[in-house]
């Protein structure tokens, strides 16, 4: 019996500890999210840094671990530790919107113009989308964030392609707001880690 209260002590101590750190790490997490949207970085691309770092610094804390063992440690699968470790640069899948865009401009390339036709044809933004993203994102979707990245603007029956001052200007702020976020949370981060 004894044994038993002790066991449900700790486990009440544990959970309630976790339970606060979870609280921790979601606000963490809030931040970051905000952060991200904010300056139009993407979920992926982040979570690509973010594992990359977990796992080099499990690899660091014990130089010998094996790949398992990191696996274990961060939860990561195991077949995406080594490239982690061993490559430079993080490979990252261009995203649905990305890749309709990519089409959009290699679509007005070839034809020397800035207008792409919404739909109704073989060679339209709807077709384009629907190439890349049938079923998951609506064409209307993709047009909304092209145009609020400042890319693509709506025309009537077309959308036309804006010049790319607009959205070099907002990358540009962007990067500023995250490297000083960054500076921020690095000096604040030196004091508790």
């Amino acid at each position: 019996m004894y044994v038993c209260v002790i066991k449900n002590v700790c486990k009440m101590k544990n959970s309630s500890n976790r339970s606060a750190m979870s609280e921790s790490v979601s606000s963490i997490a809030k931040i970051m999210a905000q952060a991200t949207l904010e300056n139009d970085f993407p979920y992926k691309e982040f979570m690509e840094y973010y594992k990359m770092h977990m796992v080099r610094l499990a690899k660091t804390e014990k130089k010998k671990s094996t790949v398992v063992e990191i696996s274990a440690r961060t939860g990561i699968d195991r077949r995406f530790i080594a490239p982690y470790i061993n490559s430079d640069e993080i490979n990252i899948k261009p995203s649905k919107v990305a890749k309709v865009y990519a089409d959009v401009l290699a679509f007005c390339e070839k034809n020397n113009t800035k207008k792409i036709l919404k739909n109704d044809d073989k060679k339209s933004f709807e077709a384009l989308c629907q190439k890349h993203a049938n079923g998951s994102l609506t064409p209307k979707a993709i047009y909304t964030e092209l145009w609020r990245l400042g890319l693509m603007k709506d025309v009537g029956t077309h959308y036309k392609l804006k010049k790319p001052t607009s959205s070099e200007k907002k990358i540009a702020k962007a990067t500023k707001r995250m490297k000083a976020l960054s500076d921020d949370i690095e000096k604040v981060a030196k004091n508790h880690l």
